[in-house]
């Protein structure tokens, strides 16, 4: 699932392929990812509108278009936007094409139909539960002294759990909240409330660190999920069940908290 290193990436790729840029013409699929706007609304809005800007917060991203329109998307678990050359065949599961006046083409690629798009006026857009339910932006946070303790340390749920909410810190997910705690050397079982001062600093300092490393190694026009297929997984501790851990050799384990794999080291990440 796309976290924020995945959507900041998506971010500046829009930002360079887009912004200046002019819609000559739209179409879209029926149904999901479009919510609350019919594919022909959503085509007859965008065409003729100018990209002013790109936004990201936590997950979400906000396009800004000319005349105080706003599109806002979320990508779901693996949705993707895609720069394509004119007369190229979209890729099985693109929803959106836009095309744009200097002949590229935009493509909204959502298999799994999980995301969202949005085509909203920019006052309604800003007072949307998408972007008003979300907490703080996690690198923003992590990058103020105390920040993260502050939106944290009075929560009674593990840490983990607490550091997915994205009502309090918008941006991470699974993966970037076990690399962190691994980075930092927490058990993701370990109440929020019972976290030191040094605790939370250390874990701002790894999520970002484990998030700057990941966008640093996104290269090329294509966000890479772990998912896709042939990928390889680029993480220390996510998704290595018994392999040994980086750093003390010990089994790496997984575990099921609220429903998701919690991946962690038993010594790197003793219990309290």
């Amino acid at each position: 699932m796309p976290e924020l290193p995945e959507v900041e990436f998506a971010a500046r790729r829009l930002r360079t392929w887009a912004v200046g840029r002019t819609v000559s013409a739209a179409e879209a699929e029926p149904g999901s990812p479009l919510r609350d706007v019919t594919p022909e609304a959503l085509a007859e809005g965008l065409t003729g509108r100018r990209f002013e800007g790109v936004r990201r917060h936590g997950k979400l991203l906000m396009i800004d278009l000319s005349g105080d329109r706003v599109l806002l998307s979320h990508l779901g678990m693996t949705g993707k936007w895609l720069r394509s050359k004119p007369g190229d065949t979209p890729r099985a599961g693109t929803r959106v094409q836009l095309a744009l006046d200097d002949g590229a083409r935009l493509d909204y690629v959502d298999p799994r139909r999980l995301g969202h798009l949005r085509w909203l006026p920019a006052d309604e857009a800003r007072r949307h539960p998408m972007v008003t339910g979300l907490g703080p932006d996690a690198l923003e946070i992590c990058a103020t002294a105390g920040g993260l303790a502050e939106q944290l340390d009075w929560s009674k749920r593990a840490i983990k759990v607490a550091l997915m909410d994205q009502s309090l810190v918008a941006g991470v997910g699974n993966i970037y909240a076990a690399e962190a705690l691994w980075m930092a050397g927490i058990n993701p079982f370990v109440r929020a409330c019972d976290l030191e001062p040094d605790d939370y600093a250390r874990l701002a300092a790894a999520i970002a660190r484990a998030m700057t490393e990941s966008l640093d190694r996104e290269r090329d026009g294509e966000i890479r999920y772990i998912q896709d297929r042939a990928a390889q997984n680029p993480f220390e501790i996510y998704g290595r069940t018994d392999a040994p851990c980086p750093r003390c050799r010990a089994a790496i384990m997984r575990v099921l908290q609220q429903q998701r794999s919690t991946f962690y080291c038993p010594v790197c990440q003793p219990d309290r």
